[in-house]
């Protein structure tokens, strides 16, 4: 028997254990209530997708009516292309039974996995899957899945048949290389039906009878998929066609010249790109023509005010009205695949940029012959205009205004003009086709008009030509934007699915046309107004021969492999780069040109 004085102390031992039992119960009961348990997630399948497709998750716990979002979380392999790690993509799929999710298969998500426009590539996928779905209590967490180890193939739907014949011929390159005589292939991957005595293949080991299945993490199924991402070694899976074993070896390619710049050289030219462009602007000395035009900014900003730069830019009273009516109307284009038609928006836009002007440059005009003049002037700068467009058209091989417009990225150095040459000669070529139109002339409409109309046409109708010619260039800077500046592509965000983010996209559309409206008006109202002689010497001397070039280098575009995604966003960077120190360079300038005092004669001389 215990002392006496024992018995207390064994007794408060026992109390607070069972204290601690009945909060660790209640924790756990809380817990019960709080924590929801994880939906099941067994299968993926197909393995192997591309648009129209339908992906599905089976697994078990799915709760009816409620939607599934997914989160692709990984590393994706494309040929030629560096592995892309830490990727996120995200999509809405729908419950369709207790055990299955299906996810439809669209071009936003294609994109996000294969790339945009030409760059656009077959893509594997390697990573987790989640799929989550809210909790009917308030405040709980959602319920979650995961697939680990999810090995995803993603095809394009559609590439160019001379990309596709550029990649073959680059596959087949590097076969011949390696010194592999390669049968057809398949989806299990590129048989190998015999080996060059001494070449890379023979020294790592490959034999005839193996099965080439992967190269940099991308799963072989066609020899355009057969394109290494490095030009310095490669690392190929070797299945044995008599074990089927798969063995993973690494082959170094040195002496292996690529038609395209290696990936490697990427941060090496977006570095010399940016010394480039620091040394052109800020050592070298500035052209005279460009402190000519400074001096006007500064001399031009001294008297103007906000309100003049508004009324200067959209009018006032009805024509004001008007303006802001064809913003929100052209918004509308960034909130759905389409406004008209997915192949006619891009024509339906340019035809009503031209009949717009044209009309008013008709009703400023007098008499027939005058309005003759006038048309054939105004369609010849149209002519320019949908050359530029069927240009960019031809390059992408997109004839939907999205599709030319998802190519595009949001950012500046992802924009058509920034990391394309073809795309950048030509828009030139089209910005230099409004300047046309806006820059005032002293012979009257000879190639360029001033936005006024003629001293001898007054009243309603000169005013309703003035409101027709705004509103003609307001729709023709938002055709550009779309097609040469990322149109209502969001910074980062991809192709905008929820309203809000669409809702913004229109905004940034609608900034960026009105941004281009006042560059050219700026530009209009700083320029001399310049004979017929002047306007035929800018189309001779510099509209024609951009064109041309742009031209030209579309062929070239449809002829050669495109670059990867990492050297075009080198090369766009580098653009961009400069662009920007070149604006920020001229804002320094000209804002020490207005702080200066303004030279005048002395009335005493």
């Amino acid at each position: 028997m215990p002392p006496k004085d024992a018995r207390p102390a064994a007794i408060r031992v026992m109390a607070a254990a069972l204290l601690v039992a009945l909060a660790t119960l209640g924790l756990v009961a809380c817990q019960r209530d709080v924590v929801p348990p994880l939906v099941e997630v067994t299968e993926i399948s197909p393995r192997e997708i591309e648009v129209g497709d339908r992906l599905e998750l089976r697994g078990g716990g799915y709760p009816q009516g409620r939607p599934a979002h997914l989160t692709f979380r990984g590393t994706i392999h494309r040929p030629g292309d560096g592995a892309l790690s830490g990727v996120s993509i995200d999509a809405d799929g729908t419950v369709t039974g207790a055990d299955r999710v299906e996810l439809p298969v669209t071009d936003a998500l294609e994109e996000r996995f294969c790339g945009r426009g030409d760059s656009a590539s077959h893509a594997t996928f390697r990573g987790d899957v989640d799929v989550a779905f809210s909790s009917n209590t308030p405040g709980a967490p959602p319920l979650v899945g995961v697939l680990h180890g999810v090995v995803l193939d993603v095809r394009p739907a559609s590439v160019r048949a001379t990309v596709l014949e550029a990649h073959e011929k680059e596959g087949t390159r590097v076969l011949s290389f390696l010194g592999v005589l390669a049968g057809p292939s398949s989806s299990r991957g590129i048989p190998v039906e015999g080996v060059t005595p001494g070449s890379p293949a023979d020294r790592a080991g490959i034999q005839a009878g193996d099965v080439l299945s992967e190269i940099d993490g991308v799963r072989v199924a066609h020899v355009s998929d057969f394109i290494p991402s490095s030009s310095r070694a490669t690392k190929l899976v070797v299945r044995r066609g008599d074990t089927g074993v798969e063995d993973a070896k690494s082959i170094p390619m040195i002496g292996y010249a690529t038609e395209r710049i290696p990936v490697e050289y990427a941060p090496a030219l977006l570095v010399v790109g940016l010394a480039l462009a620091a040394l052109v602007l800020l050592v070298l000395p500035a052209p005279t023509v460009l402190g000519a035009v400074e001096l006007r900014i500064a001399s031009r900003l001294r008297t103007t005010t906000w309100s003049a730069v508004v009324q200067a830019l959209a009018g006032k009273g009805a024509a004001a009205c008007a303006f802001g009516l064809a913003s929100i109307l052209l918004s509308t284009f960034a909130l759905g695949p389409h406004v008209i038609a997915a192949e006619l928006d891009a024509a339906v836009l340019l035809v009503c940029a031209i009949a717009l002007v044209l009309t008013s440059r008709v009703m400023s005009a007098r008499g027939f012959v005058g309005s003759s003049v006038a048309a054939a002037k105004v369609l010849g700068i149209a002519l320019v205009l949908a050359v530029s467009v069927v240009g960019v058209v031809v390059a992408t091989g997109a004839l939907s205004l999205s599709e030319i417009v998802r190519a595009q990225g949001g950012a500046p150095w992802q924009f058509g003009a920034a990391h394309k040459p073809a795309t950048f000669l030509l828009a030139l070529a089209y910005l230099g086709a409004l300047f046309l139109l806006v820059r005032p002339s002293i012979e009257g409409p000879v190639l360029a008009l001033t936005l006024a109309p003629p001293k001898a046409a007054a009243g309603s109708r000169a005013r309703g030509a003035v409101v027709l010619e705004r509103l003609g260039l307001l729709v023709a800077c938002a055709l550009g934007v779309a097609v040469f500046f990322g149109g209502w592509q969001l910074p980062g965000a991809g192709v905008a699915r929820s309203l809000g983010l669409q809702l913004l996209a229109a905004v940034v559309f609608v900034v960026k046309t009105w941004a281009l409206v006042a560059v050219l008006r700026g530009a209009a109202s700083i320029a001399s107004p310049w004979t017929t002689s002047d306007a035929r010497s800018f189309v001779l001397r510099r509209l024609v021969p951009v064109l041309f070039a742009g031209a030209l280098a579309v062929v070239g575009s449809r002829r050669l492999a495109p670059m990867s995604p990492s050297l075009e966003l080198a090369a766009g960077a580098a653009m961009a780069f400069a662009i920007a120190l070149l604006a920020v360079r001229s804002m320094v300038r000209v804002r020490g040109a207005m702080l200066r005092p303004e030279p005048h004669a002395s009335p005493f001389l």
